[in-house]
């Protein structure tokens, strides 16, 4: 059976939806079939990757409107070339009216909460066993709201994204504690996405670095970090560092959003995230 990944951070801007897409598409690169799911519902933005706009959403299928073959896409019927495998996204509308038809009926109502977390089950399972995914990529809201909560559950993998800087640190800490401590000791596998460090625009002072590599700021943060999370579990909470992807300006200042590892496959970034591709697809969870 596949997997089922979600991508999470503390707070938005950490480039999530920007590694899950482009980690998507590699993985569909090399003949997996992969379906990526777009459940920020507060600001979606999956669908600027892809310049896209569907007849149904996965709104649509939450509140029983449409079945979820209606709402998945073909990335082949977007994308000007085919790939190995297949790569099917799920997109999300997040106006004010779309998240109150989404929300409205389940604010103090146990029974509607209830029935949506089926519904995700019910996702998962269907994606997983009846259309033989490989991987189910999920995209979730920043912060502590319920729909993260509820795809974070369902997953097998959570790679947490944070930046750099303590603001960042203080608050993924605090979710590791309040959440993720008692989902990785019954058997979730969480890791930490180090995103945006320095040293291939701006590397340290008096540092020699080459172009895309980690500078010596990054490791002390980085240590900082193993630091912290040691204290707070005693190292008996497995969550640890995974990837550190350096600040990329070509990408992070561009106006528009963009599948870098479809529009440049030669691209540093692109590398990172084969890197990313490799690690999971040999890990033994």
């Amino acid at each position: 059976m596949g997997k089922c990944i979600s991508f999470h951070s503390y707070k938005g801007g950490t480039g999530k939806t920007t590694i899950a897409a482009n980690f998507s598409y590699l993985l569909a690169s090399k003949g997996y079939t992969v379906y990526l799911l777009d459940l920020d519902f507060y600001a979606p933005s999956l669908y600027s990757y892809f310049n896209y706009e569907p007849k149904y959403w996965i709104n649509d299928y939450l509140r029983n409107k449409a079945k979820l073959d209606e709402v998945m896409v073909n990335s082949n019927d977007i994308l000007n070339h085919k790939l190995e495998g297949t790569l099917m996204l799920g997109f999300a509308k997040g106006g004010k009216e779309d998240i109150y038809q989404l929300e409205g009926s389940l604010l103090n109502d146990r029974e509607q909460q209830v029935k949506q977390f089926r519904n995700f089950i019910a996702m998962r399972e269907e994606l997983l066993v009846t259309n033989d995914a490989d991987f189910i990529i999920m995209d979730t809201s920043p912060g502590i709201r319920y729909w993260s909560i509820n795809s974070i559950v369902i997953s097998d993998v959570i790679l947490l994204t944070l930046k750099m800087g303590d603001l960042d640190l203080q608050g993924t800490l605090k979710m590791i504690r309040e959440i993720y401590g008692s989902l990785v000791e019954h058997g979730t596998i969480c890791k930490l996405l180090l995103n945006r460090v320095s040293g291939y625009c701006v590397p340290p002072s008096n540092i020699k670095t080459e172009p895309g590599l980690m500078g010596a700021t990054d490791s002390f943060f980085r240590m900082k970090i193993d630091k912290e999370i040691g204290k707070l579990f005693n190292k008996s909470i497995d969550v640890d560092t995974l990837l550190e992807i350096p600040c990329y300006c070509d990408i992070q200042f561009k106006e528009k959003e963009f599948l870098t590892s479809y529009e440049y496959p030669s691209h540093p970034f692109t590398g990172k995230i084969k890197n990313l591709v490799s690690t999971l697809e040999n890990a033994d969870y």
